[in-house]
């Protein structure tokens, strides 16, 4: 086996070798050996940003025809929170207003989630993905739809880390169209699976990268807007007290309760014992009761 790996790690080594010794050596037919696996991904992209640039101009210098960099722009994740208080009983209602401003920018409506407790006043909460470019009108129409109660927002730079994503992935593409290449040139079994080997390896990498990269493009390219909607009375927690005399009057009725169940807990941890240690009392009282004659 070990004879085996060796061999297949010799031929590999051989046929790169051979390749980039064709790439120099043919001058015409460079196009057909080893260097062509290495200069097609960068001739590839200098061909597709050719053709995306303008002609240059016949008088123009060699610096002004420079292929210039794709500007990738800021990728930033933002996210809201918006409290509202609406009317009584308008709740739905609301949460129909706000799709429609949603739709009407070309967002995306995800989810939302009611309560309505029995009488009292009912509450809910619904989210959006809008467009990046439309975050900050859909935001200020949102909350026009009630009464304005609070905000919490966060922003996200992920730009670098975006870049970062590209560039890897493109090195792994480049290296995935070299192990192509050298797939096609494989002259045996073992040569092959060698080469497959690898290329899954390559792939799985670039999968995993691409899946990376679309997660941030999608973020960075919809923001999040969550609404928490309720009703007047629903805000707080259901019968919390207001006043000072109130608040320490539950602190108080709080603390007796706490007091009670401790108790009672004792209670119910010292019944047995006690009831064991009775059993051992009288069980010594009868022990030592003397006998008659």
């Amino acid at each position: 086996m070990r004879v085996r790996r060796a061999a297949v790690g010799v031929a590999l080594v051989a046929m790169v070798v051979a390749a980039g010794c064709s790439g120099r050596g043919g001058g015409a037919d460079t196009a057909d050996g080893g260097a062509e696996a290495q200069v097609a991904p960068a001739a590839a992209a200098a061909s597709a940003k050719d053709q995306a640039a303008p002609a240059a101009k016949p008088g123009s210098t060699g610096a002004a025809a420079q292929v210039r960099l794709v500007d990738l722009g800021n990728r930033i994740v933002r996210t809201a929170t918006v409290e509202l208080e609406v009317g009584q009983g308008r709740l739905n209602d609301t949460i129909n207003r706000a799709t429609d401003v949603v739709t009407r920018a070309k967002g995306i409506y995800i989810g939302s989630s009611t309560s309505v407790p029995g009488d009292d006043a009912a509450s809910g909460q619904v989210s959006f993905r809008v467009p990046v470019d439309a975050f900050e009108p859909v935001l200020r129409e949102l909350k026009g739809l009630g009464t304005y109660r609070g905000e919490r927002s966060s922003t996200e730079d992920v730009t670098n880390q975006y870049v970062d994503l590209n560039g890897q992935l493109a090195a792994w593409r480049a290296q995935e169209r070299v192990y192509l290449r050298l797939l096609d040139r494989a002259k045996s079994i073992a040569d092959v699976i060698a080469v497959q080997n690898q290329l899954q390896q390559v792939q799985s990498n670039i999968e995993r990268l691409q899946g990376q990269l679309n997660h941030l493009e999608d973020q960075s390219s919809f923001s999040t807007i969550v609404l928490q909607l309720s009703e007047p009375g629903a805000a707080g927690p259901a019968g919390q007290p207001q006043g000072r005399l109130a608040r320490a009057w539950a602190t108080a009725v709080s603390g007796l309760g706490v007091m009670a169940a401790a108790v009672l807990v004792g209670v119910v941890w010292l019944a047995p014992v006690a009831a064991l240690a009775g059993l051992i009392l009288v069980g010594l009282r009868a022990f030592r009761r003397p006998r008659p004659a």
